[in-house]
């Protein structure tokens, strides 16, 4: 009933075009376009269309990047999120849409970690996937907004680590 009275007052409108219904509309949605380009785990010259090289930290078994740090809308997303908490339910679909497109399997031998700044996506995230949250399990999705991150990799040395970057930085 709040919700219903909450949206009366104030309706849920797309972030890009301002069509009520939804925070991010179906069509504005098919706009952001997922990452077609993967890097090894390496930290400063990373090989492109590799998943690991031989110079890759050995717990990081792939990093999966999931959007082009340029697209302006996926940032803005990412942005209003922050705010919005309806808005990471949509990063939940893109990064299980990214897996899927190239077929990498999520299962119950993963848990999800994160970094603080994506705690809510990676919540949603669980939900959606039914993968638990920071337990001791051997294999780890860990969530960040941007690869690379060393601080946080340094807690998961002893665990076989597949990194779902939202972006990454390639210089």
């Amino acid at each position: 009933m709040f919700n219903y009275i909450l949206n009366l007052f104030f309706p849920k409108k797309c972030i890009r075009c301002k069509r009520e219904g939804t925070y991010l509309c179906e069509d504005c949605l098919s706009l952001i376009e997922l990452n077609q380009i993967n890097y090894c785990a390496c930290f400063k010259n990373p090989v492109k269309y590799r998943l690991r090289c031989d110079n890759c930290p050995r717990n990081i078994k792939a990093v999966f990047t999931v959007l082009n740090e340029k697209q302006r809308l996926a940032q803005k997303v990412y942005y209003r999120a922050k705010k919005l908490a309806g808005l990471n339910v949509y990063f939940s679909y893109l990064i299980t849409a990214y897996l899927k497109n190239i077929s990498f399997e999520l299962n119950s031998s993963f848990t999800i970690c994160y970094e603080s700044e994506v705690k809510g996506i990676a919540e949603d995230l669980s939900r959606f996937t039914k993968l638990s949250l920071n337990s001791d399990l051997k294999n780890v999705l860990l969530l960040m907004k941007k690869y690379p991150n060393q601080d946080i990799l340094k807690k998961f040395e002893n665990r076989n680590v597949y990194v779902v970057s939202l972006f990454r930085e390639i210089s």
